[in-house]
């Protein structure tokens, strides 16, 4: 998987690749090929959403941390 590919590109990616599998009629090869690299591109984007679920925790607690230090 290219790590410089953006989620919004995976996406589109992901997209035409099960397009493909839902309106070509396929080799079986191919079509477990297509499957195969819509997994890994699901694998990608989720990694990528729990990468940034993670900072906008950071960032969360880092608000909380603030306020509660100004408030107390």
């Amino acid at each position: 998987m290219d790590e410089t590919m953006t989620i919004e590109q995976a996406n589109i990616l992901l997209e035409e690749t099960v397009g493909r599998l839902e309106n070509e009629k396929l080799p079986l090869g191919e079509s477990v090929a297509l499957y195969t690299k819509a997994c890994d591109l699901i694998a990608y984007c989720m990694e990528q959403l729990n990468d940034y679920k993670g900072r906008i925790e950071d960032a969360n607690q880092r608000i909380a941390a603030f306020t509660e230090a100004s408030n107390g």
